[in-house]
């Protein structure tokens, strides 16, 4: 199971998706990191704990997109999410 650190959020500003820290995490997180449509879904959806299968899954009705595809394309996005240490695990 995974989810988003509890101190990140995810803003619209005009039509930008940024992750913004809150809390302490603002003193650490040093830049903002902007997101395409896809990965502020997944972000939402990371906002609740999941698993790969259930970001998969979720990724397959919401978008119109290849198995494998989506399955590159979530884990490029949590790698991100990791080096970042946005990710609780």
């Amino acid at each position: 199971m995974m989810k988003i650190h509890k101190n990140y959020v995810l803003k619209q500003v005009a039509d930008q998706h940024v992750v913004v820290p809150i809390g302490s995490e603002a003193v650490k997180f040093q830049g903002m990191i902007s997101l395409n449509k896809t990965g502020a879904f997944l972000f939402e959806c990371l906002m609740q704990e999941q698993t790969l299968e259930s970001l998969v899954h979720a990724m397959l009705e919401k978008f119109d997109v290849e198995i494998e595809k989506a399955l590159k394309d979530i884990n490029a996005f949590l790698d991100i999410l990791e080096k970042h240490n946005l990710l609780e695990r």
